[in-house]
């Protein structure tokens, strides 16, 4: 991934590079992004940044999340990250936690059978 100098903070590009980059390479770089599945987008995410702690965690996927836009606003047929692969209340925030990742992602399974099942 190119620098853009548009980002300006070089943490930002250095980041973005990180989340985008090895989603990329976890995903297949050459396959077509109209290819590839929600739930794979969060799955690339689970088994890259999983176990990783929640800032880490979040600055990825917000990389991620980015990246796909930022395409989709040129026009490129894009995946969206899966819905259970959410942002995490930080330790020391305000914001109700949900659990782990696994268990959101099961609660999602959950109430995806009990709606449609």
């Amino acid at each position: 991934m190119k620098a853009d100098n548009s980002l300006g903070n070089p943490n930002t590009v250095r980041n973005y590079g990180i989340g985008a980059g090895k989603t990329a390479e976890r995903l297949g770089e050459d396959r077509p992004f109209a290819s590839v599945a929600d739930n794979e987008i969060g799955g690339a995410l689970e088994l890259l940044w999983g176990t990783a702690a929640v800032n880490t965690w979040n600055s990825r996927r917000a990389a991620v999340l980015s990246w796909l836009g930022w395409c989709g606003e040129r026009g490129y047929d894009m995946p969206s990250v899966a819905a259970w692969a959410k942002r995490l209340a930080v330790p020391d925030s305000e914001t109700p936690g949900r659990g782990t990742r696994r268990h959101m992602r099961l609660d999602d399974d959950i109430e995806d059978w009990t709606v449609h099942g």
